[in-house]
Order: structure tokens, then C-alpha cells, then sequence
């Protein structure tokens, strides 16, 4: 993508052949409907042992809105996050944090704080459904034991941050940056946060 684009969505993967192809053009076909401006998709391996590197390549020469980026080897899906960071171009930068799918509807949500220029980050959190219905229920009916499972979903999480700001918190080691007099949003499960520091 030049460097015209307004926004980026940063995507930290580690082993995922078989799934990020549906991931990434999913999101690219769903962009230009979500978002209005000029729009980026910054894809960062972590030092996947797969094929996902090679599936990304591909993937790039496919589609002009994507850039990849790949560690060596694997530093840990923050480090990735952080070199998304880095590596993006957006004034607006929407930054992936589990390795769940993006919601869309989350995203959607992002954007349309992010026209409020009063709001410097924000943060997207997708409640898990719960796992209920009939086949839940023969599965505890079932179980003679009496023994009870746990089947956790994780929720998909999605921040947004403006560039100038992220810029101002990436100062050297040991000095701490505040953020006066900025309007932080928060977003928490669908309910709206907003306090001022």
C-alpha cells in the first residue's frame, strides 16, 4: 500500500498455514466497507515453523493492501505486535491482540470512535459465547461421573491507537510519558469507557 494510507490493522500470526488466508482476505474484502479512508493490513510472523511464511508471500503479491513482515525467529507475539507497530503507516492504527479472528463488528466499533480525534486509544474486547444448546446438554447429560469440563473460548481483542500518541509512549527506557488532558476511551464487553488522565 503507498503511503497514503490513514489506516492500519496490524495482524501478529505464528503457525497459521491453513487459516490465514481466509483471515486475511476476509478483512481486505471487508475494509473498504468498514473503513472510508485509505487502509493497510500489516501482517507480522512471529517466526512461524510452518508454511505460513510462504503463504504470505503468496498472499502479498495477491493483494496491494497487505505488507508482511516476518522475526526470524520466534520473540513472542508482543514483539510482533510491537514491530506492527513499527512497521505500519497509518495515523490510525488498529493492532490485533490475541490470535482469534478480528471481529468485524469490533472494528466497526474502533473506527467510528476514532473519528472522535478526542479519543487517543481504545480497546475492543469480544465477550466468548457462551457454549450452550442441545448438543452441551447431552454432553453433561452423558457424563456418569458427575465430572464436570471447562471449555474456555478466548475472546478476540482489538486495539486502536492514534500514531502521534503512540509515538509519544515510545520514549527510552525509564521515562514515562503522560498523557495530560487526553480523553482515553476504553471498551470493555460492549459498554463504553471514557475517563480523562
Amino acid at each position: 500500500m503507498s503511503a497514503m494510507a490513514q489506516f492500519s490493522v496490524v495482524l501478529p500470526v505464528r503457525d497459521c498455514q491453513y487459516s490465514i488466508i481466509d483471515e486475511v482476505e476476509q478483512l481486505l474484502d471487508a475494509l473498504p466497507g468498514i473503513i472510508d479512508e485509505a487502509a493497510e493490513v500489516v501482517v507480522v510472523d512471529d517466526g512461524s515453523r510452518d508454511a505460513t511464511v510462504d503463504v504470505l508471500a503468496e498472499l502479498e503479491r495477491r493483494h496491494a493492501g497487505l505488507r508482511v513482515v516476518c522475526h526470524p525467529r520466534p520473540r513472542g507475539m508482543e514483539a510482533a505486535g510491537q514491530t506492527g507497530l513499527e512497521k505500519s503507516i497509518g495515523d490510525v492504527v488498529f493492532i490485533r491482540e490475541t490470535d482469534a479472528p478480528v471481529r468485524l463488528e469490533d472494528l466497526r466499533q474502533l473506527y467510528e470512535m476514532s473519528r472522535d480525534r478526542s479519543v487517543v486509544a481504545a480497546r475492543a474486547q469480544s465477550a466468548p459465547k457462551s457454549f450452550e444448546g442441545p448438543l452441551m446438554r447431552r454432553l453433561k447429560a452423558w457424563n456418569p461421573a458427575g465430572a464436570t469440563h471447562r471449555i474456555d473460548r478466548v475472546g478476540a481483542g482489538l486495539q486502536m491507537i492514534r500514531r502521534p500518541h503512540l509515538q509519544q509512549l515510545a520514549t527510552p527506557a525509564g521515562q514515562a510519558t503522560p498523557l495530560q488532558r487526553e480523553r482515553i476511551t476504553l471498551v470493555r464487553q460492549d459498554a463504553v469507557q471514557a475517563r480523562s488522565l
